[in-house]
C-alpha cells in the first residue's frame, strides 16, 4: 500500500514538472520586447511592435484622427470643426502602450499562459485615452456654435417724443459648453469608429440679463453733452461709433468700455480712414475721428456724475472741447471705461441730430438732490508755443520750402468740478489733470540739385535750425546754380 501510494506521489510529481515545463516553455515563446499577437490599441494593431515602433504608430495615427470633422448641431442648425481644432491628444498613450507590451508577460506562470493563450482567440483591445484641450474646445464652441443657438433677448429701450418706449426681454438658450465637450470626449472614447460624427449639443436655458421691470425706473436725463460732428470722411467714423454705442444700457455696477464696444476699426465695420493724431502729427488711419465720440461721451459722463474707471488726453490739443475735457481712445491701451453708480439702470442715446451736433444723453432715475447742479471749468496751468524744425527733402527743387505737419501749443491743464446748491457753489474738486505736448511747425527744404556743392550749403545750413543761415544759404546755392549753368553752357 506505501509502495502504491508512493509511486502516486511520484507520478504527480512527474505530470507537474513535465506541465510546468510545457507552460514556461510556451510564454517563453514570446519575446519580451515585443507586443504578443493580437493586440490593439484602439483600432491600430500594434502586434509584434516594440514599445517606440507603438508609440511612433500611434502619434501617426492620432495626426489622421485630428484631420477627421465633427458637425456639432444646436437645433437644425450646425458648424464643424476638425477634432485637431478642438485640441484632440491623448492622455497618456506611453502607459498604454507600456500596458500593451506588458500584457502577458507579468505575474504567475499559468495567468501569462491563459492571457496567451485567450489571444488566440480573441483581441485584446486597449483604448487611447482621448482628451480634448479644455481652452481650444471652449473657444472653438464660443466662436462657431454659440451663434446658432437661439439666445435670451434683454428687454429694450428708445426715447420717443412722448417718453420712453420698452419692449419686453424673451428667455432663451445658450451652449453649455462643459457638459457638450464631456459629451464628445465619453464618444470618442466610447467605441469611436475614427470616422467624422455629428453631436447634438447640450443647452441649457439662458435668462435676459435685462427685464423690462428693471427699466421702468428710467425716466430723468442725468446728464448731455454735444460737439459739432463736422464732415468728410471723418464724419462716417462718427456716425459708425454713435451706432454702436446709441442703445446701450448698464445695470447697477455694470461697466463701458468705449474701445470695446466701437471696435474694431476697420472697412468691414463701416469705418474709413480719417485724421487721427500719432507721433505728434495728423495722419490717415482707420476709424481717424473716434475720439471725438469718446470725448462727446466723457462729458455726457461727467454731467451723469458716473464713475469713471479709465480716461486719457490725446497727446495733443483737440479743437472740439477744451483742455481736460477729452478722451483719448488708441489700440487697446488707451480708453474709455466708466460704471453705472447709481442703483438703478441707465440708457445712453447717441445720434448726429438735424443740426450736425453729435449728442450723448444718459437716462436714469435721478436721485441727486433738488437745486443740486454741476459744472466743469477747464484751467490752462501752463503753455509753451510751438517752433519751427526744418528737414531736407531731397526730392525738393534746390530752396523751395514747403509746409508740413500740424504745428500744436503745448499745455499743461486741470478740469475743475464745481458743484452748486440752489445757484451757490458748494465744492469745487480736481477731476483729472492733462499734459499735452507741443508739435512744431515743419519746414522741409528742399535739396535736389545736381551741384553738389550746393546742395551741401543748404545741407549743412538746415542742420543749423538757423532761419536766417538757411535763407542765405538758400540765396547762395540758387546763384551758385545759375552760375553752374552758364558755365556748362559756354563752348571751348
Amino acid at each position: 500500500m506505501r509502495i502504491l501510494f508512493g509511486l502516486a506521489v511520484l507520478c504527480a510529481v512527474v505530470v507537474t514538472g513535465i506541465s510546468y515545463f510545457v507552460l514556461y516553455r510556451y510564454v517563453s515563446d514570446v519575446p519580451e520586447n515585443k507586443i504578443c499577437g493580437n493586440i490593439y490599441i484602439g483600432n491600430v494593431n500594434v502586434s509584434g511592435r516594440t514599445k517606440k515602433e507603438a508609440k511612433k504608430l500611434m502619434e501617426q495615427h492620432l495626426k489622421e484622427d485630428a484631420a477627421l470633422e465633427i458637425t456639432m448641431k444646436v437645433g437644425d442648425k450646425s458648424a464643424g470643426a476638425t477634432l485637431e481644432e478642438l485640441g484632440l491628444a491623448y492622455k497618456d498613450i506611453g502607459k498604454v502602450v507600456d500596458k500593451a507590451v506588458e500584457y502577458g508577460k507579468k505575474g504567475r506562470l499559468f495567468t501569462r499562459y491563459r492571457q496567451i493563450k485567450g489571444l488566440e482567440k480573441e483581441k485584446l483591445v486597449l483604448n487611447e485615452g482621448f482628451v480634448l484641450d479644455a481652452e481650444k474646445t471652449k473657444a472653438v464652441i464660443e466662436e462657431r456654435v454659440e451663434v446658432l443657438a437661439e439666445h435670451a433677448k434683454d428687454a429694450g429701450i428708445t426715447k420717443s417724443a412722448d417718453g420712453f418706449d420698452i419692449t419686453k426681454e424673451k428667455k432663451g438658450e445658450t451652449v453649455d459648453e462643459k457638459a457638450s465637450a464631456e459629451m464628445i470626449r465619453k464618444y470618442l472614447n466610447s467605441g469611436w469608429d475614427h470616422k467624422g460624427f455629428k453631436v447634438k449639443m447640450a443647452v441649457k436655458t439662458e435668462e435676459p440679463s435685462v427685464k423690462a421691470s428693471d427699466l421702468e425706473s428710467i425716466k430723468d436725463e442725468l446728464g448731455s453733452f454735444s460737439t459739432d460732428a463736422g464732415g468728410g470722411e471723418r464724419w462716417k467714423n462718427l456716425k459708425a461709433g454713435v451706432d454702436r454705442i446709441n442703445g446701450s444700457i448698464l445695470m447697477p455696477g455694470e461697466e463701458l468700455s468705449v474701445h470695446d464696444t466701437t471696435a474694431p476699426y476697420d472697412a468691414e465695420h463701416g469705418y474709413v480712414e480719417a485724421g487721427s493724431y500719432e507721433n505728434g502729427q495728423v495722419v490717415d488711419s482707420y476709424g481717424g475721428g473716434i475720439c471725438q465720440v469718446s470725448t462727446t461721451l466723457y462729458n455726457a459722463v461727467l454731467y451723469a456724475e458716473l464713475e469713471v474707471l479709465e480716461r486719457y488726453p490725446h497727446s495733443m490739443l483737440v479743437a472740439y472741447v477744451d483742455p481736460s475735457r477729452d478722451a483719448a481712445i488708441a489700440g487697446d491701451y488707451l480708453d474709455l471705461r466708466f460704471k453705472n453708480s447709481y442703483d438703478t439702470p441707465i440708457f445712453i442715446a447717441a445720434e448726429i441730430d438735424s443740426a450736425n451736433q453729435m449728442r450723448f444723453t444718459i437716462y436714469g432715475k435721478d436721485t441727486r438732490a433738488d437745486g443740486r447742479t454741476v459744472e466743469y471749468e477747464s484751467e490752462t496751468l501752463t503753455t509753451e508755443d510751438y517752433g519751427v524744425t526744418y528737414k531736407e527733402n531731397k526730392e525738393a527743387e534746390l530752396g523751395s520750402m514747403q509746409y508740413a505737419g500740424s504745428p500744436h501749443t503745448g499745455k499743461t491743464a486741470r478740469l475743475w468740478k464745481v458743484v452748486y446748491e440752489n445757484g451757490a457753489e458748494v465744492s469745487r474738486d480736481v477731476i483729472n489733470n492733462s499734459t499735452y505736448e507741443k508739435s512744431d511747425q515743419i519746414v522741409e527744404v528742399g535739396t535736389m540739385s545736381d551741384n553738389a556743392e550746393a546742395a551741401e550749403l543748404v545741407r549743412k545750413a538746415i542742420a543749423s535750425q538757423d532761419k536766417a543761415a538757411i535763407e542765405a544759404a538758400v540765396a547762395q546755392a540758387k546763384g551758385m546754380s545759375a552760375a553752374g549753368s552758364d558755365n556748362a553752357g559756354e563752348e571751348n
